[in-house]
């Protein structure tokens, strides 16, 4: 999502008004069962403990768990495309490819299959996902490459009812359309690089049933500050969804907006979400929805090549109601020292510091006409007199220095993980934070290496 120099730490205003806010069958996944902060803090479904590195034990279904159908479940509504799903003969006695859901005829009335063969000769096929009973769930992408260039036909595809596994390598990219779906079922997409792409996972517009998706955004790591994930937005809609995402810049996470993503509306069917952020970051907008989220950020591995990195956290919406009517208890963990102080008079190095907007509403203008972009730096005062809460981070060495991190609606604020984390309950009324006594931290769960491969 664009943002506009407003405000210390919202950034450089960036003429795009981001389009605006991208293997084999059954073993995609590996890992072990959610986890979950205090507060009522978690992460969604998951499994027993697996590999020890908090990532959810799949099924044969899906990649958490979370989907166990019955024998009733099946045939699945939506699996297949309305036209080409039986293998039928075509015009010259030819039998036609069984398809998931797409646009693949480029004259619809004469079945020429023209959409199909451009994504066939272009990107790659699909294979059908079949369960152990014999019973299919959904589809595998294969690509023609190793790393591939998801875009151009790309777009045809619509995404299924059940189980779509989009991998596209470990330097594969996703970019240059505004339409992308992946409809409904626990979808995995997994890429390294994107740019000017709206995507979605899962939304109440095109199908968010048994939703519970997992996305893979960047595989490879910059070291001179670069960006891999740019201008793009990832809506992931309702379900409980986890995000792991490094290396990006001018980008928003959309983990619960409802109407397809619109940041004024909640979706009533999100869950518990969870985003992951690593190596640079910069410009970019997390977006939580309903329930209890969890945003992870370790600033600690940004190589800083801007004045601030201007990052905006919501743990509802982006606007109007939205701002404040997610129920759920948000927390962001900054990864750094745990025992990094809190300050609350000026910014330091070596610290954090806490404190509160004045109250009023600060509109980020770029964004304003895209109701899936439009975000507000500054949140105004709620009904009950919360507001747009401050925090920001300096290394000790003085080589970090986030400027402002605007936080909407989030309840919680962990500094580092494992047994020494601290946790602060956030009073963004009085603009302070306090210890939260008996609060648990939440330790960040690593994807295995095998979804970039």
């Amino acid at each position: 999502m664009a943002a506009s120099e407003t405000v210390r730490g919202a950034r450089v205003c960036l003429a795009v008004a981001l389009f605006a806010w991208a293997a084999g069958c059954g073993d995609d996944a590996a890992g072990a069962g959610g986890t979950g902060g205090a507060g009522g803090t978690g992460t969604g479904a998951g499994g027993a403990a697996g590999n020890g590195s908090g990532f959810p034990v799949p099924n044969e279904h899906s990649w958490n768990g979370s989907w166990s159908p019955g024998a009733g479940d099946f045939p699945l509504a939506g699996l297949y495309d309305d036209e080409y799903f039986d293998g039928h003969a075509d015009g010259q006695g030819q039998p036609t490819p069984v398809l998931p859901p797409g646009a693949w005829d480029w004259d619809d009335p004469s079945d020429d299959l023209a959409n199909w063969r451009n994504f066939h000769d272009n990107l790659g096929d699909f294979a059908l996902r079949v369960d152990g009973s014999g019973r299919a769930y959904g589809w595998t992408f294969q690509g023609l490459v190793a790393d591939v260039d998801w875009s151009g036909a790309a777009a045809y595809f619509e995404g299924s009812s059940g189980t779509d596994v989009i991998r596209l390598g470990a330097a594969g990219a996703i970019h240059s359309y505004g339409s992308g779906e992946l409809a409904d079922g626990p979808d995995v997409l997994v890429f390294d690089a994107s740019w000017s792409l709206d995507f979605r996972t899962g939304s109440t517009a095109a199908g968010a049933l048994r939703d519970d998706d997992l996305v893979i955004a960047g595989c490879g790591s910059h070291a001179d500050g670069s960006f891999a994930i740019t201008t793009t937005t990832l809506h992931t809609g309702p379900g409980s969804d986890w995000v792991f995402v490094r290396d990006w810049d001018r980008a928003g996470i959309d983990l619960g907006n409802g109407a397809g993503g619109v940041t004024s509306v909640l979706d009533p069917g999100d869950g518990d979400d969870l985003v992951v952020i690593r190596g640079n970051a910069h410009d970019f907008r997390v977006m939580g929805g309903r329930g209890d989220d969890v945003a992870v950020w370790y600033v600690g591995e940004v190589v800083q090549t801007t004045a601030w990195l201007g990052p905006n956290f919501f743990g509802g919406g982006g606007w109007d109601t939205a701002l404040w009517d997610d129920p759920g208890v948000d927390r962001l963990v900054l990864v750094v020292p745990s025992d990094t102080p809190v300050v609350t008079d000026a910014p330091a190095d070596g610290a954090v510091f806490v404190g509160s907007t004045s109250g009023a509403l600060v509109d980020d203008a770029p964004t304003a006409g895209d109701p899936y972009a439009h975000y507000c730096v500054e949140c105004g005062t709620s009904p009950s007199g919360r507001k747009t809460f401050l925090v920001e981070y300096r290394s000790p060495d003085g080589a970090i220095d986030t400027g402002y991190s605007y936080l909407t609606a989030f309840e919680e604020l962990q500094l580092g993980v494992g047994p020494g984390a601290r946790i602060y309950a956030i009073d963004d009324v009085g603009g302070t934070v306090a210890e939260a006594a008996g609060a648990v931290p939440f330790e960040p769960p690593v994807p295995p290496a095998s979804y970039c491969e």
